[in-house]
């Protein structure tokens, strides 16, 4: 049965592409803190995020992790099938619950060794998460907590298309790697200057325009290289 989607990237495939992708999908709703896979295990599954996001987040033996990279509607999980390899190495968890699309990872491969076009835009994925692993890295060496925060705000607002999210300051000293006070430190600040509110357990994003200001020059880089690898609309468009 074919499927409706947001996702970009099967919605920069042709029409007939897309469709021979979606009808051996499945649709899924992802509950918040749900681990999808699991550092060195096979890759079961891709998911190709509508409304929730999904977190890569590397894992130490202390039981500890970071996030290396977020995937939301703009890409998928799995790169590593994307470029042949059947093991994952990092630890793909459900951050924000929401509607998914999921595929088989047999389905996966056979799909993208069939289908050209499929695999073009497969491999445009992978550099856009690549790319955003790559800028997190630099921004984490970079740029103060209150500057990641706020990047790490608006990518999710961009995310989810909304302005306000169900975080933790746990939560969100994890997937930055800071300590919970760095991050209450940031989030206050943020707050003072009219930029977020923050409540019970939801932020909310209350000046955008403020927010992009506080930020760092890393939110820009990763949405340009989105938009330039996987436009919003499709090849049949």
């Amino acid at each position: 049965m074919a499927h409706g989607t947001n996702n970009r990237v099967l919605c920069a495939l042709d029409a007939t592409t897309r469709d021979a992708v979606t009808r051996h999908c499945e649709d899924v709703t992802l509950e918040a803190g749900a681990v999808l896979q699991r550092a060195g295990q096979a890759t079961h599954a891709v998911y190709f995020p509508e409304t929730a996001v999904i977190s890569a987040i590397a894992t130490y033996s202390d039981g500890s992790g970071i996030e290396m990279a977020n995937i939301g509607r703009e890409a998928s999980t799995a790169v590593n099938l994307m470029l042949g390899q059947s093991r994952n190495f990092h630890t793909d968890e459900v951050q924000i619950a929401g509607a998914a699309l999921r595929l088989p990872a047999e389905r996966f491969v056979q799909l993208k060794s069939e289908r050209e076009t499929f695999e073009r835009v497969l491999f445009a994925s992978a550099q856009s998460v690549l790319y955003q692993v790559m800028i997190s890295g630099a921004c984490n060496g970079a740029h103060s907590a209150r500057q990641r925060l706020a990047r790490w705000l608006l990518t999710m607002a961009d995310r989810i298309d909304g302005s306000e999210m169900r975080l933790t300051h746990d939560f969100l000293a994890e997937m930055l790697g800071v300590r919970r006070a760095t991050v209450t430190e940031a989030a206050q600040d943020l707050q003072e200057n009219g930029l977020i509110s923050y409540r019970r357990g939801r932020v909310k994003i209350t000046d955008r325009t403020g927010l992009t200001n506080a930020s760092c020059e890393c939110y820009n880089l990763v949405r340009a290289a989105n938009r330039e690898l996987l436009p919003e609309i499709g090849g049949d468009a």
